[in-house]
């Protein structure tokens, strides 16, 4: 995959992105909101991969794609690039702009974090 700037840009602010989450998803592992998602990540989905697609203005016309896998209760970075067969998040780079400008705002306040993605593909799949 060729690097573009704004692939370049995406991937930075993607990686910042899962590390908030996952600092929050720490942080936060007991509390009523994040507890439910904590523990179906902890009972069915180490190592199960889900696809993100990166869009600026159209989620219908992603200009970026990731992989990103469960391991001890925290989301990595798979693969840069469609690795996934299917896409399970479409994430807007305002939101990943946002996340990373903003980490405390999304810690303090969990229902900003845009988990519900993750939470209905492990509800399917339980």
């Amino acid at each position: 995959m060729t690097s573009t700037g704004n692939e370049k840009d995406s991937y930075e602010q993607f990686m910042g992105a899962l590390e908030v989450t996952n600092d929050a998803l720490t942080e936060l592992r007991d509390t009523p909101v994040i507890k439910s998602i904590v523990e179906l990540m902890d009972k069915q989905a180490e190592g199960r991969k889900f696809g993100v697609a990166v869009y600026e203005n159209d989620a219908e016309n992603p200009h970026d794609y990731f992989t990103v896998r469960m391991h001890n209760s925290k989301l990595q970075l798979a693969s840069h690039g469609k690795d996934a067969p299917d896409i399970d998040w479409k994430v807007s780079m305002d939101y990943l702009r946002d996340i990373n400008q903003n980490p405390k705002k999304y810690i303090e306040d969990p229902w900003k974090l845009d988990v519900e993605w993750l939470k209905n593909r492990l509800q399917a799949g339980a």
